[in-house]
């Protein structure tokens, strides 16, 4: 045996090789599409509106589960070489076959609403998520109705919520569309009874009844006393109805109308409430806004200062702009909280001792007794009428997060120690609960983040560590609303919700546009997020300010976009007051 033929047999053998070459995939559709237009094994005939599109069963079938089914060998259809789709538009039914052959689709305007309703029958549920996301992405005024009506008939729930929630918000923008006086009146009645309608004044809502009327008077006149129930008579003002029963003869003119009208005053009406979405506003307060500049080109506000506050509506507009005084300068790492009617507000960077009083309905300032322990990045909550200030860090120390609380005693004009966090934090969520205070999450220094949960108990005078969070976080933003607290803002990229008494914690919707250093509060079952900032490149502090305001809703689990800010804004404190 020769030296070489020993070398070989001494050689390992390698007997598979496994090889991706990575064009196939693209190289298979392409030759699909081929196929197709080559009318190669074409073994079926799809048919709508006269129009006939030749294409695979198998291609078919791996795409939907409509077509999976069919021709699974159980149904007619399975053995015929023509097939009927009825229910869908020949446009659609295109678009869907192209989608199956190189799972691509173009959403558009003019399309969406055929093209969901056939991707929806046919089972295309990629398809079917695009189009759903497309009409999310563009309620509008003009178009929120008839998503909502589009949605309820393919019983898509999450879209159908969104939809009614857009519309409920912009009632007053919905209403001057065409579309609204298309309206069939069932949808109308609908509509105009939820007590998430925002109607800034109940005689709104008469209003817009008698357009819509007047829109068809004589195909619906008659509708109009059981559009009028829908109207909450005991929130109009006396003046206006006399005047307008007086007035107006079309409303003259309903049966019965005087009998309606005087069930108010007996509370026998079939709605007596007020719709509650209408008592309350926020404000927002100090923060950090871009630099602004005149049409000369002269500075108006620097990087980082924000001396407004502005009050919002519940549809996102800035009903009215104050200004912070000079004494309190304060607009950065400070917090605020709501009692009596009153906003309170404590710390900041620089300032971490001072305490202030602000009383929105008559635009004043009092300052308050200082605090015991300087604070920034903290947080206030109130419980049994009591305020409450707890955690954070002193000023720039960054690294100096303590556990230190106290409670504002209102009588003396004094702020008391009380029983300290068991764990010192600072950037933390913050909110009552059960009638305790939670405090979640949050910076313990300059580089280490938490999980824990602190409880605290007013008649023992103790904190006490609950559930922890599912991972650590910091820069987030608590709300209660039902016994519930709602997390958001800061790292997270979905509502959190935790149940105290469950002591569990569930992922809701997900937000709609970032909201690192947002601030958030609650409106009856709803949370506005305002402001924040996106971080477009992740490898560079690269700060990009939003003016954003999300809403979410806590009964449908829903998340729409209201109007903007009058500014995009950060690290700056929204708090819920009454409506003046």
């Amino acid at each position: 045996m020769d030296d070489n033929h020993s070398e070989d047999n001494n050689e390992t053998v390698n007997n598979s090789l496994e090889y991706d070459s990575g064009w196939y995939p693209a190289q298979l559709w392409q030759r699909l599409q081929e196929f197709r237009t080559e009318g190669h094994l074409v073994d079926v005939t799809l048919c709508a509106e006269g129009k006939e599109i030749p294409c695979h069963r198998l291609v078919l079938s791996a795409c939907s589960d409509y077509f999976h089914a069919m021709f699974s060998g159980a149904h007619s259809e399975s053995k015929k070489d023509k097939i009927e789709i009825g229910g869908v538009s020949a446009e659609a039914l295109q678009l869907l076959v192209d989608y199956a052959y190189t799972s691509k689709v173009t959403v558009t305007t003019d399309n969406v609403q055929p093209l969901y309703e056939a991707a929806n029958m046919l089972q295309v549920k990629p398809v079917e998520n695009g189009c759903e996301k497309f009409l999310t992405d563009n309620l509008r005024p003009e178009t929120c109705l008839g998503t909502w009506a589009l949605a309820d008939k393919v019983s898509c729930q999450r879209l159908f919520e969104k939809a009614k929630l857009y519309a409920l918000k912009h009632f007053e923008d919905v209403c001057s569309t065409e579309e609204f006086l298309e309206l069939p009146v069932d949808v109308l009645k609908t509509y105009i009874s939820g007590d998430g309608l925002y109607a800034k004044k109940e005689e709104q809502v008469v209003k817009v009844i008698l357009v819509w009327s007047r829109h068809d008077l004589r195909q619906r006149q008659r509708h109009l006393k059981e559009l009028l129930e829908c109207v909450r008579f005991s929130q109009v003002n006396p003046d206006y109805l006399k005047n307008i029963t007086e007035t107006d003869k079309v409303l003259a003119g309903v049966s019965g109308i005087k009998e309606l009208i005087k069930l108010k005053d007996h509370g026998q009406s079939r709605h007596v409430g007020p719709r509650h979405i209408q008592k309350e506003e926020i404000l927002v307060l100090g923060g950090t806004a871009p630099s602004k500049y005149d049409l000369d080109g002269n500075l108006l506000i620097h990087v980082g200062d924000n001396p407004d506050i502005y009050r919002l509506d519940l549809n996102g507009d800035c009903v009215n702009i104050s200004l912070v005084p000079e004494s309190v300068k304060e607009t950065a790492g400070y917090a605020a909280c709501v009692v009596d009617n009153d906003v309170i507000v404590t710390g900041g960077i620089s300032s971490g001792k001072n305490a202030w009083q602000y009383k929105p309905s008559l635009h004043s300032w009092t300052e308050l007794d200082s605090l015991n322990r300087e604070r920034c990045y903290h947080g206030m909550a109130v419980l049994r009428e009591e305020v409450y200030v707890v955690g954070g860090r002193r000023g720039y120390h960054r690294s100096s997060s303590h556990p230190h609380v106290e409670v504002y005693c209102e009588v003396i004009d004094n702020w008391e120690l009380v029983a300290p966090l068991k764990q010192k934090v600072c950037e933390f969520g913050i909110t009552t609960c059960c009638e305790k205070i939670y405090v979640l999450g949050g910076r313990i220094n300059l580089k280490e983040n938490t999980a824990v949960v602190q409880c605290y108990d007013p008649t023992q005078d103790m904190w006490t560590f609950a559930t922890p969070l599912p991972h650590s976080t910091r820069d987030i933003n608590a709300c209660t609303i039902n016994s519930k607290i709602y997390l958001v803002v800061g790292e997270l990229a979905h509502v959190l919700c935790y149940s105290p008494q469950e002591n569990c914690y569930e992922k809701m919707t997900g937000r709609l546009a970032s909201w690192h250093y947002c601030s958030a509060t609650v409106c009856g079952s709803e949370i506005y997020i305002t402001g924040g900032y996106d971080l477009p490149r992740h490898d560079i502090d690269d700060k990009v300010p939003l003016a954003t305001v999300q809403c979410y809703n806590a009964s449908s689990n829903t998340m729409i976009m209201v109007n903007n800010l009058p500014l995009p804004l950060y690290c700056h404190i929204s708090v819920t007051v009454p409506k003046l």
